[in-house]
């Protein structure tokens, strides 16, 4: 094993540790980082290798622009809009193999890269984020169409965008990951899943800003596109301090076979977002076939599947939302929950099974949040519209408020609405 301290490393919190860690992460097979705080820009992750990071040893965000890589580096990261678009990471493997990530802790330094060239706006749901105007980061991790990844036991903190992002990726296992971002950065994700395959999340903690775990389907820069499928998430707790716990969608491929369990979701507005066409950028995803078992909510909302974001101003979502299946969940809610289509695409076949909601408050929804989060009824817990062969099995609402609350389901253009 490497010792990054052998190839020049100082872990002084001073010294740009850049290239002496690159040098040991080039001299093939395992690194190990020993406690100490390293200042460094973008590291390239090589096959049959990675790196092992003491329980204290912390790699922290450069803040000067030309310690990364240059923009548009490689085909999959042309043109990257994510975080106002500067493309470049601090941990990047492209197309490698056998690699893992162990122990320690990445810091984005968030709070120093944004500090000159940001000021407070409100947005979303009402809360201050900041716009940030110059150059920051995009992804800390960008892993990119590589197989048989590990990433095990470490915490990223303060990134200045997307936590972690995992891109057209095969055999991927993901264990015991801390994740905190600020709430006031905009984009800073914490675990994005976009057209990978075969991938096991368990035992994570993620509290973001934005949305702290999704599941996308953008295949157009791949070198070899492919669906976002099997893909299993497990025994996590998530938090958005103004977006959404859980994302599904955002791009034009498909979205199958995946299946969240287990999963406590905190403080957000929404713990289930499953959205087909997010803008007049994409055509569209395909999802289907998706599990969300066992899970416990404190959100304003627990679902909101929709084929049209409020972004989409021109051709509707002709693709469908359908075979998803939310089941024994536990609660409080707010707002109601909503399944909209938009005659053009479809949803279909959505089964709610043992779902007990406390359902707090008076119906006295914020504007913001009514805007952000699509409101346009308040009729029922359960809001439907141009949907079919919906179910709700064992569904059990007590209401705080229940003189406020018209009924437990509404539903408008639809067929197959069925309470049992």
């Amino acid at each position: 094993m490497n010792n990054v301290r052998d190839f020049g490393a100082k872990g002084d919190g001073i010294t740009n540790d850049t290239a002496a860690i690159q040098r040991a992460i080039d001299a093939g097979g395992a690194v190990y980082i020993p406690g100490g705080t390293y200042i460094t820009g973008s590291l390239y992750l090589r096959s049959n290798g990675g790196l092992e990071l003491a329980p204290n040893a912390t790699l922290v965000a450069s803040l000067d622009s030309v310690d990364y890589n240059q923009k548009d580096f490689c085909q999959q990261d042309t043109n990257n809009r994510c975080c106002g678009g500067s493309g470049q990471h601090l941990i990047i493997a492209l197309e490698q193999e056998n690699i893992f990530i162990r122990g320690g802790r990445f810091d984005g330094n968030a709070r120093n890269i944004l500090k000159d060239h940001s000021f407070i706006y409100t947005a979303l749901g009402g809360q201050p984020i900041w716009n940030c105007k110059g150059w920051r980061p995009s992804q800390l991790m960008f892993i990119c169409e590589c197989t048989n990844v590990r990433l095990a036991d470490f915490s990223i903190e303060d990134s200045s965008g997307w936590s972690c992002f995992l891109y057209g990726c095969e055999n991927v296992t993901i264990q015991g990951i801390t994740i905190k971002t600020s709430p006031y950065v905009g984009e800073d994700d914490g675990i994005d899943v976009d057209c990978c395959s075969k991938v096991v999340v368990t035992n994570c903690n993620i509290s973001t800003g934005d949305d702290a775990f999704t599941l996308r389907a953008c295949p157009k820069k791949l070198k070899n596109p492919r669906p976002c499928e099997w893909v299993t998430i497990s025994n996590c707790i998530f938090h958005s301090d103004y977006a959404h716990a859980i994302r599904v969608g955002v791009g034009s491929g498909e979205i199958r076979h995946c299946q969240f369990s287990n999963i406590s979701c905190y403080d957000s507005h929404m713990a289930i977002h499953i959205n087909s066409k997010y803008s007049d950028l994409s055509e569209g995803v395909e999802i289907h076939d998706l599990a969300f078992c066992n899970f416990h909510v404190e959100v304003e909302q627990l679902a909101f599947l929709r084929l049209d974001y409020k972004f989409v101003k021109e051709a509707p979502c002709p693709k469908s939302i359908h075979d998803i299946v939310i089941e024994n969940v536990d609660g409080h809610v707010r707002h109601p929950s909503m399944l909209r289509g938009n005659g053009v695409g479809s949803i279909y076949d959505i089964h709610f099974n043992n779902v007990r909601l406390n359902v707090d408050g008076k119906l006295d929804i914020p504007e913001t949040s009514r805007k952000f989060c699509m409101i346009e009824g308040t009729d029922g817990v359960f809001e439907l519209n141009q949907a079919r062969d919906v179910t709700f099995t064992n569904l059990n609402l007590k209401y705080e408020h229940p003189e406020a609350w018209k009924t437990d389901i509404a539903q408008q253009n639809c067929t197959g609405v069925t309470r049992n």
